[in-house]
């Protein structure tokens, strides 16, 4: 355990790896998905990842760059991803679950977030309530039902586990039942884009249920 994390047990460096397992990247596409980190940091870790056979890079067509890709070996850490992603999920459920009044996240991975307007949702799993406030490009995500929210979205742990192990989407929960919606339906696509679950948000595209 000790010598796995002497290579993988930074700050980041998952984080970096399950990036690089959903697609090659360049570094600059790097930083634009993992917003909070800084470029010093970044290219450390990539360095220590390329060192150990875990990350390689890619020689590009002339003037496209350098891009970085997951190799055989990095692949080998998909299993304990899926594992810590199942275990911190509970977590992300439940944003006072480790003794914190609230937490906080930068979405500005999102392509097109900055279109997205201000607004408060809502999160029930299990029952118990929780309330997202976006503004300007960040979420917060404190317990309890929010005052206004314009979408609430209720499922189960049952299903976030298989959210988290990426065996099951949000539309795979609206098609089964298992995922639920309360308020402005057509605030859904908002929803996910606040939640950072989107790649990409336009304010014209509307997915409603």
């Amino acid at each position: 355990m000790a010598r796995a994390l002497d290579i993988v047990g930074d700050r980041w460096t998952l984080v970096i790896v399950q990036e690089l397992m959903k697609r090659t990247s360049r570094y600059g596409e790097l930083v634009h998905r993992l917003p909070g980190i800084s470029t010093t940091v970044l290219a450390d870790r990539l360095r220590k990842l390329e060192s150990a056979g875990l990350v390689e890079r890619q020689v590009r067509a002339v003037g496209s760059g350098v891009a970085y890709a997951i190799t055989e070996k990095g692949l080998g850490l998909a299993d304990s991803l899926e594992a810590l992603r199942r275990w911190g999920v509970n977590y992300l459920a439940d944003p006072s679950a480790d003794g914190a009044a609230c937490h906080a996240y930068d979405v500005h991975y999102v392509e097109g977030i900055d279109a997205l307007r201000d607004g408060e949702f809502g999160l029930v799993v299990d029952g118990r309530p929780s309330t997202l406030r976006f503004a300007g490009g960040h979420l917060e995500h404190s317990p309890g039902e929010p005052a206004e929210p314009a979408l609430t979205v209720s499922t189960s742990g049952a299903f976030m586990d298989r959210w988290a192990a990426g065996s099951s989407s949000w539309d795979d929960g609206l098609d089964s039942g298992e995922v639920a919606l309360a308020g402005r339906l057509d605030r859904w696509n908002d929803w996910l884009a606040a939640t950072g679950y989107l790649l990409a948000y336009s304010p014209d595209e509307e997915r409603s249920r």
